[in-house]
């Protein structure tokens, strides 16, 4: 089952329809965390395939540091696995459509927030600055002989809000290839979207298929299959990995089948060669000992670049620049190079990786850009809903907004956090015209797009909350760790939902408890409990909260504080309380048992 609730392997090619792979009902994990235990992972594997399983493996490219005696001083001992394995006791030869239609019928399954999928909080993990700097420092080692080209990288880091399976079904249309993938397994997921064939095995015969040179798609492609820097940079990729090759291959048995051809992308073109050797008769293990990692993602020489990148990069690049693909059965395999690639940890948390080859002539901003433009891919996904503020307007006051500031403050984080461009001016001005229309109290809503964007409309406030009106407790239960709930967007089904069931039956509005049965927020409001204390107690936004402009206001003045509240909480309170910027802080009676 396509579902990412469950543990899967697909194995997609929707560039020129192959034909793809799934992979389901995993029996085991094999993985690897200290260099002289890969021997045994190997086997564990080649034992897996030979009793008729099909295998998914994920080699993190620090697994290089672990295969070469030379590079293994080099290890971080921080028990991070060097490659991971699924044993699956099923296999499925999908066309593109169908999965297409797997993945549709896996999200309509989902609620709303699960249906979507983006990564917020965007960050690289190296400043622009810093970056050219340590593309001069390379230049230097070249400059002295010690290398001829070195791939140096950094990563794109962000949070995971929604779910791996809609932000990969966002990723393939936006990135059709050859060799994606989305493993989804007990530690998180790992979404790729690579162009970049690593090796593959067809009975004694090895191919690859190295990546070396870009440019944008918008730019001329003869261009790129005319310039020398790139043509150096792919030759001198293609010569070490028939070195390599060469370790496997009786002599005279590597050959190019082709070398620098262009190929397009949705963003990029991308030059690529083509290298084949055969017989080969060697093990898995022997494979990955002579070519892992690619030499397209390292530089070369090959041990020389990979010592520069241990002292220069940031951070470990994880399962970018490894090798993720499958092993069938009959002991064939497929590994791309995991460019293109997100790895999702448990808690949301992801990185994408991102680089270049540097050598003698790089010019230090163009490789910056060639970096980021690798990655628009994924930075040029727009989010698939809007932004809200809701806001008292009383046309006759000298301040018609009286919560304006915190309205702007908490549209400006959200903004940012999910990479919306805000004109915090120009909303301004139009609420300022929008107030001369009004009579009355009104309350005033602003809908922010992703491009900036937006609409105002208002409405009468209502009567509702006149008298002391009556809430429910909804039956439905809300995900503590549902980033979006920390944020006012048009993604609301479950709170609309609940909020018209709620108000056909005469009350006010819906209560919502999370997964842990902590009392959250209500669908269209705040709540706190008068429990004798000094002040009023409202749910932390650990809980599931939106972070209310009144609720903010009220924490800032100490008239409410933070605590996690219970349905016995809820039960024994003096007083319940709710707020919106509408119509501020109001009593409510419970109508229902908690």
């Amino acid at each position: 089952m396509i579902d990412s609730t469950h543990e899967f392997a697909l194995f997609d090619d929707n560039q020129h329809g192959q034909g793809d792979l799934l992979l389901t009902e995993p029996e085991e994990t094999i993985r690897c965390t200290v260099a002289g235990e890969l021997g045994d992972a190997f086997e564990a594997i080649e034992h897996a395939r030979r009793r008729g399983k099909w295998v998914a493996l994920a080699a993190r490219y620090e697994q290089g540091y672990a295969l070469e005696p030379r590079l293994r001083e080099l290890l971080r001992d921080d028990g991070t696995p060097l490659l991971t394995a699924w044993v699956y006791g099923r296999a499925e030869s999908l066309s593109p459509g169908e999965t297409d239609g797997r993945i549709a019928a896996a999200l309509a399954r989902r609620d709303e927030h699960a249906r979507l999928g983006g990564l917020m909080d965007l960050h690289r993990d190296i400043a622009e600055e810093d970056y050219c700097r340590t593309v001069q420092r390379i230049r230097d080692y070249i400059a002295a002989g010690d290398c001829y080209q070195v791939n140096f990288t950094f990563a794109l880091r962000g949070r995971l809000y929604g779910s791996p399976l809609a932000l990969y079904r966002a990723l393939r249309a936006a990135q059709p290839v050859r060799h994606g993938a989305l493993i989804c397994h007990a530690d998180g997921a790992m979404l790729s979207r690579s162009p970049e064939l690593f090796v593959e095995r067809r009975g004694n015969h090895l191919r690859c298929r190295p990546m070396k040179g870009t440019a944008a798609r918008d730019s001329d492609p003869a261009a790129l299959a005319s310039s020398e820097k790139n043509q150096a940079e792919n030759i001198m990729i293609v010569d070490l990995i028939r070195n390599d090759l060469g370790r496997l291959a009786p002599s005279g048995g590597v050959r190019v089948e082709r070398l620098c051809e262009i190929e397009p992308y949705p963003s990029v073109w991308q030059m690529t060669s083509t290298v084949v050797a055969e017989p080969v008769t060697a093990s898995l293990a022997e494979v990955f000992r002579a070519l892992f990692p690619c030499g397209s993602v390292t530089g070369a020489p090959k041990i020389r670049a990979m010592q520069i990148i241990r002292e220069l990069e940031p951070a470990p690049r994880g399962i970018y620049c490894g090798a993720l693909g499958w092993i069938a059965p009959d002991g064939d395999f497929r590994f791309s190079v995991p460019i293109r690639t997100l790895e999702i940890g448990r808690d949301g948390h992801a990185q994408l990786g991102l680089g270049s080859g540097i050598v003698a002539d790089s010019e230090p901003a163009a490789e910056w850009a060639e970096s980021l433009l690798k990655g628009r891919f994924l930075t040029d996904l727009r989010p698939a809903f809007g932004l809200i503020e809701t806001l008292r307007c009383e046309p006759a006051a000298v301040e018609p907004y009286p919560l304006l500031a915190r309205h702007f403050e908490r549209l400006a984080r959200s903004a940012a956090a999910f990479g919306f461009a805000l004109d915090v001016d120009a909303i301004r001005h139009a609420l300022i015209d929008k107030v001369t229309e009004l009579s009355g109290p009104q309350r005033v809503r602003i809908e922010l797009a992703a491009d900036g964007s937006f609409t105002l409309s208002a409405g009468a406030l209502g009567d509702d909350a006149a008298a002391t009106p009556t809430v429910i407790v909804s039956p439905r239960t809300i995900s503590s760790g549902d980033l979006l709930l920390q944020h006012k967007t048009t993604a609301r089904e479950l709170y609309d939902t609940e909020l018209r069931a709620a108000m056909a039956k005469g009350h006010f509005d819906a209560l919502f408890f999370n997964e842990r049965d902590e009392l959250a927020e209500g669908a269209r409001t705040n709540v706190y409990l008068d429990l004798g204390a000094d002040c009023l107690l409202t749910p932390p936004l650990r809980c599931g909260v939106l972070d209310g402009v009144y609720r903010r206001k009220l924490l800032d003045e100490g008239k409410a504080r933070e605590q996690c509240l219970t349905r016995a909480d809820l039960s024994r309170a003096r007083a319940v309380m709710l707020s919106n910027a509408a119509r501020g802080l109001f009593r409510v009676e419970l109508a229902n048992a908690p």
